[in-house]
């Protein structure tokens, strides 16, 4: 078996990132910074960097190629909370602690012969991590 390892790093260009559920997350994050935060501060998020560690895989036998396979080994994850508070407009960057999260790789069948990130989801949630070659 031949491994290549890979890093992507996010941008608009590169891949897509998906935040899902991740609020709860984000006001707890920033409520010890503010005492009366809650859902009415108008609370967005957008993510700053996203850095994707991947292999790529070629299982190969006497007879030619078994199977070729991408798969994500590790994930990083920056996010911009942007929100108000009482009149001022607040931010902070938060970097997302990801180490008991699963991560799964997902193969989308419309990429052709390419092997790529294409997107990453967070489920903030279910604590998983989906990275689609």
């Amino acid at each position: 078996m031949r491994t290549q390892t890979f890093t992507n790093q996010y941008s608009e260009d590169n891949f897509d990132v998906e935040l899902c559920e991740e609020k709860s997350y984000v006001l707890e994050k920033i409520a010890s910074n503010h005492k009366k935060m809650n859902k009415e501060n108008f609370l967005t998020t957008y993510t700053v960097s996203c850095n994707v560690d991947w292999d790529f895989t070629i299982e190969m036998r006497s007879w030619g190629v078994k199977d070729i396979s991408a798969y994500a080994t590790r994930v990083d994850l920056t996010i911009m909370a942007d929100y108000f508070y009482g009149t001022e407009n607040m931010e902070n960057e938060i970097e997302v602690d990801l180490k008991e999260w699963k991560i799964d790789s997902d193969r989308n069948s419309d990429s052709g012969d390419m092997f790529k990130v294409q997107w990453v989801t967070f489920d903030f949630k279910e604590k998983l991590i989906t990275v689609s070659f």
